[in-house]
């Protein structure tokens, strides 16, 4: 197995549970392992670009960052947008009229929003579709964006910009938003306590739930 990038998903994946927020120590450890041995690591989540941009820092890692859910990339300095801006109005519009509350960086976002709870009605839907925006939930949150939205979107604009193929890629995730992700890689991971929809398209499922499932990953594929 010969993977030069790996994508990993944020909470749920490198964190210490489903719902969790605190970071696995020994996920990070892992993939910092996996950098120093020459494989890029990239952040693929719908958390916003601040958030990501800092953890990509301070983490170690060089593989870029896929942020708001596919619809901002950024690599070496340079952010390349996927998605169409929301305007705040339309935003707005979809949290009034679903009497849903924001998450705090929407504030910092441009292209994809989050609101809790994260259920999608038919009437979402329909709305959706009339407005010409992409609607979707992680099961942490309710998301809806500019097309084209999705994380699969971002993952293939990052691996165009640095020059790697599908084959060559690992992705690690656990929910149903990560489906697009896991669709581009050659190597598909999904952690022990993933979605049932994520492990149908996973080429591997882990033994371990989230952070320690990415460490129990990270561990076979650096001893081949």
């Amino acid at each position: 197995m010969k993977v030069r990038v790996i994508l990993t998903d944020l909470d749920g994946t490198l964190t210490e549970d489903r719902g969790s927020y605190l970071l696995n120590l020994e996920a990070i450890e892992a993939l910092r392992k996996a950098e120093a041995k020459g494989i890029k690591v990239a952040l693929v989540s719908g958390n916003s670009y601040p958030v990501l941009r800092g953890l990509y820092n301070y983490l170690g890692f060089s593989g870029g960052v896929v942020a708001e859910n596919g619809c901002l990339v950024y690599y070496q300095g340079n952010i390349f947008p996927v998605c169409t801006p929301l305007p705040k109005v339309l935003v707005e519009e979809f949290r009034d009229k679903f009497k849903l509350k924001e998450s705090w960086q929407n504030e910092y976002r441009r292209y994809d929003f989050g609101f809790t709870p994260p259920v999608i009605t038919d009437d979402m839907r329909k709305w959706a579709e009339e407005k010409g925006v992409s609607i979707q939930s992680s099961g942490y949150a309710l998301h809806i964006s500019g097309r084209p939205g999705g994380k699969g979107a971002g993952v293939k604009k990052l691996l165009n910009v640095l020059g790697v193929k599908s084959e060559d890629v690992a992705a690690i995730g656990d929910s149903a938003t990560d489906i697009e992700m896991l669709e581009i890689a050659g190597v598909r991971v999904a952690v022990a306590n993933a979605d049932e929809n994520l492990k149908r398209v996973a080429n591997f499922t882990l033994k371990l739930k989230s952070g320690d499932g990415v460490k129990e990953f990270i561990d076979s594929l650096t001893r081949e």
